[in-house]
Parts: C-alpha cells; structure tokens; sequence
C-alpha cells in the first residue's frame, strides 16, 4: 500500500525516481504513525512493497507532522534514522521532495481546463485541504499560544531550557564542593 502511494507521487517526479533509481536494489523500512512499510527500490526509480530485511529504517514520530507545520527544521530532528543512516538520510531527502501535484490528478478524472480551474479556486479561496488543515492548525497554535495559554513560545521554551542548564551546573558544582568539605 505505501508503496502504491509512494509510486503515484513518483509518477509526477522524474527528477525523484531517477535519483531513487541509484539505489535500486537496496531495501528501506518506511515508519509512519498510522502504517508502516518495507520497500524495495526497484532500477526505474519506483519502490514494491518487500518482505526483506531492512537496511535502513526512517521513523517519523507523531509529532513530526505537528511540528513540520510550524518549524521544517525542527521537524527534520523528529526524524528517526536507524541502520544504514546514510541510506536513509539520502532516501529521506529524496522522498520529501516530492510533492503532489493536484491539477494533474484531477485532470484525469475532470479533464486539464477544469482541474487547473478548480486548483486555482482552491488556492484563492483557502488552499487545498492540507493546506486548509495547516491553517487550521497554525491558527489553534496562535490561540492555544496566545489566548488560552497551552503553548509556550519558542522564546520561553529556550530561556526555561537555558535556566534548567544554568541549575544543573549550579548544583553539579555544590555536589563537588560538599564533597571536598566531606
């Protein structure tokens, strides 16, 4: 199934299956929150489900997608790497290039005219859902920061990880100053 996914996405990315192409024969483990799969890179560039050892796995925790809205670079450290890390660096990098291309898909189904007309409607009007959905988000951030204090604010967060640093090293120091009166 992930790999079916992986491969309509590809399908659209020419520059993505070629470089995944360069792998072929190689096997990653792809860890997502609701699914998980093992897939084979195949010399085309496209991936197949496999029921093989993994050579390398990429994990993204649940947080990861919460974070991505807000902070790309912060999201990247959710990032899981585990075996072959520089496969799956390089895997992982490959595959978050690859976007999907909605006009293209609907064009299919209600020809180019219309599905560039109704991407562009969905553009002015909100975005398409996931980008409706990170609004969304974004927004109940702001609130939840803002309004309803839920969230703290990247600014406190460091000030409060700073003041912990500052007291860990605080009381390290007493630790070997009792030890020396002792």
């Amino acid at each position: 199934m992930l790999a079916s996914l992986l491969n309509r996405l590809l399908a659209h990315d020419h520059t993505s299956k070629v470089a995944l192409a360069g792998y072929a024969g190689r096997v990653v483990r792809l860890v997502l929150p609701a699914f998980s799969g093992t897939l084979g890179i195949q010399p085309d560039g496209t991936l197949q489900d496999v029921d093989m050892p993994a050579e390398a796995t990429i994990t993204l925790s649940p947080s990861f997608f919460s974070t991505w809205l807000f902070d790309r670079e912060a999201a990247s450290r959710k990032v899981g790497l585990n075996g072959d890390e520089q496969l799956a660096a390089a895997i992982g990098q490959i595959l978050s290039g690859v976007r999907w291309d909605m006009a293209e898909e609907l064009s299919s189904l209600i020809g180019d005219v219309a599905a560039n007309r109704l991407t562009w409607f969905a553009e002015r009007v909100g975005g398409i859902p996931g980008a409706i959905g990170s609004r969304l988000l974004l927004e109940l951030g702001e609130y939840w920061r803002d309004e309803a204090p839920l969230l703290a604010r990247k600014q406190h967060v460091a000030e409060f990880c700073s003041a912990v640093d500052t007291l860990r090293d605080d009381v390290a120091r007493l630790e070997q100053r009792l030890q020396r009166l002792g």
